[in-house]
């Protein structure tokens, strides 16, 4: 039977909202990509997630700091939410329509919904997600580096509290995967997804995905 289009419109933006709404304790998953995208403020209130840089030098989740500047939709010119430090350099963002980059002698696309970071010489960037239950949980995900005319590849790791749960390095345009299963969490766990340079931070731009369930 063929929806009326009102109520097929209601369908949809229920869905929406329940996505957004997926963080609390009865959630099943949480999806990076899909709840950054539909963010419209640096930190939605009740959201799990947290986008930090560390500029100390010491890899420690007490010198995470949130990111001194958000911007919607429209980020350096780029169809694109982000997390930027402007002073520092690193950056964190998602892309709302592909657009494409030129630098170093080479271009490349960033892809709609695709989670895009840069770490700088002086700072890490970080994905944090604050545990809503307690009981175990899977992670799954992808990191790439996706800009290969240049540098010298990535660093990253994936920390419960302080303990890293799993870590690599990738080399200049290369890509991992990684898998974390019957991860114990309590309400006050926070999982750390950390990218980092490696000798110097140049091409640096990196894409991830994120997929945490219960």
């Amino acid at each position: 039977m063929k929806l009326p289009k009102k109520l097929l419109l209601s369908t949809v933006l229920l869905s929406s909202f329940a996505s957004v709404n997926s963080w609390a304790d009865t959630a099943m998953s949480w999806n990076l990509a899909r709840d950054m995208y539909l963010m419209t403020v640096a930190a939605p209130a009740n959201s799990p997630w947290a986008f930090l840089e560390n500029k100390s030098g010491v890899n420690a989740s007490a010198n995470y700091t949130p990111f001194p500047t958000f911007v919607a939709d429209q980020c350096n010119g780029n169809p694109s939410t982000c997390w930027k430090d402007d002073a520092g350099g690193a950056w964190t963002g998602i892309p709302k329509k592909d657009y494409t980059f030129t630098g170093s002698g080479t271009s490349f696309v960033f892809k709609q919904g695709d989670v895009i970071t840069h770490p700088w010489s002086n700072a890490q960037t970080i994905f944090r997600w604050a545990s809503p239950v307690a009981g175990n949980i899977n992670a799954l995900g992808r990191i790439n580096d996706l800009h290969n005319a240049c540098g010298d590849g990535i660093n990253w790791s994936i920390n419960l509290e302080d303990t890293v749960l799993q870590s690599g390095s990738i080399a200049n345009g290369g890509s991992t995967t990684f898998s974390l299963n019957n991860v114990a969490v309590t309400t006050t766990s926070k999982l750390y997804l950390v990218i980092d340079k490696k000798g110097n931070n140049s091409c640096d731009a990196t894409s991830l995905d994120l997929l945490i369930t219960r």
